[in-house]
């Protein structure tokens, strides 16, 4: 984790992150560049500085407070690339709020992988979806933790484990290919030709403009002309290395940005180590149920992806 926040060390400095800035708002086409920049360095500065302190924090802490600390570290990490592209962050109170809410907790019978989390309209969530990924708002959109953990390719062994039936096909890089077993054609109910088409109408910038993906007896292979990423890579979602994997429905893709499925997750798990201290000392300490397992593994996990996601949200601009 440390390498992660070594490639966070030019943005303590002043000259640099005002260089960066100024270049990520001539490039949205943002008026006077050069003095929002001079206007948002240090809040920038201040927000990726408290995010990295708080999980470094959540690094040395016990479980019962790591949720929370890597909850806080992530939402200051996020408020500080939203200014890379919304200077007038916050313009009001409305995107202030995380955007998100949980049900009420039920004192018998509630599990974490059974639990959801509700998208509202305003709120930090929606912004960072309009103005970081140019995506629509999820109003109101119910999604689950099981779903959530799904989009993670780490916590696929663990599901497995627990007799979950296997959900994603792992990707294998060849020279301008990426193949998977023909069989993914199957369940998404498409032929070769069918997928192309499918891939081509999401106009994904990996994608090889005028190529087809070819079948045989055991592969098909999807031509790019750049490795797709975790930024921009529809079908797939990716691992830690960055080897990229499909669902074997593709009604099991939420298409949310994996930093974006971090938040939901560490939303609620901070909520429930704040305030169902009950039932969350319960879970820590009697090992009773599924759900600690997968917290345990998921938490750990969050650790260090998150920034690692962060530096590669970063430097998508700064490759630009």
């Amino acid at each position: 984790m440390t390498h992660y926040y070594k490639q966070l060390d030019p943005f303590y400095s002043a000259a640099f992150t005002r260089s960066y800035l100024t270049k990520s708002y001539e490039e949205t086409n943002i008026e006077q560049p050069k003095t929002k920049s001079f206007n948002t360095c240090y809040t920038f500065i201040y927000h990726l500085k408290h995010g990295q302190l708080y999980t470094e924090q959540a690094g040395m802490a016990p479980m019962e407070l790591k949720p929370m600390l890597l909850f806080y570290g992530l939402v200051q990490f996020l408020k500080a690339a939203i200014l890379t592209k919304d200077p007038t962050y916050p313009a009001n109170s409305q995107v202030l709020a995380h955007g998100v809410t949980t049900r009420k907790r039920k004192k018998s019978g509630f599990t974490f992988l059974d639990d959801e989390v509700k998208i509202q309209r305003n709120g930090l969530f929606s912004h960072l979806l309009d103005k970081m990924f140019h995506m629509k708002h999820l109003d109101n959109e119910k999604i689950k933790m099981t779903s959530l953990l799904q989009q993670l390719p780490e916590m696929q062994t663990l599901f497995k484990q627990f007799n979950y039936a296997k959900y994603l096909e792992k990707g294998i890089y060849e020279t301008s290919v990426i193949r998977f077993s023909s069989n993914i054609l199957d369940t998404y109910h498409m032929t070769a030709n069918r997928f192309t088409q499918f891939i081509q109408y999401q106009q994904q910038p990996w994608y090889k403009k005028g190529a087809s993906i070819e079948e045989d007896k055991r592969y098909i292979s999807i031509p790019f002309s750049k490795k797709p990423s975790t930024l921009n890579g529809f079908p797939f979602i990716f691992d830690q290395d960055n080897i990229p994997h499909l669902f074997k429905t593709k009604e099991s893709h939420l298409r949310l940005p994996e930093v974006l499925v971090h938040y939901l997750l560490l939303y609620n798990l901070s909520m429930i180590c704040r305030y169902e201290t009950e039932w969350w000392g319960e879970l820590l300490h009697t090992f009773d149920g599924n759900d600690l397992p997968f917290i345990t593994q998921y938490v750990n996990y969050a650790q260090h992806r998150v920034p690692a996601l962060i530096v590669e949200l970063l430097k998508r601009d700064r490759s630009q």
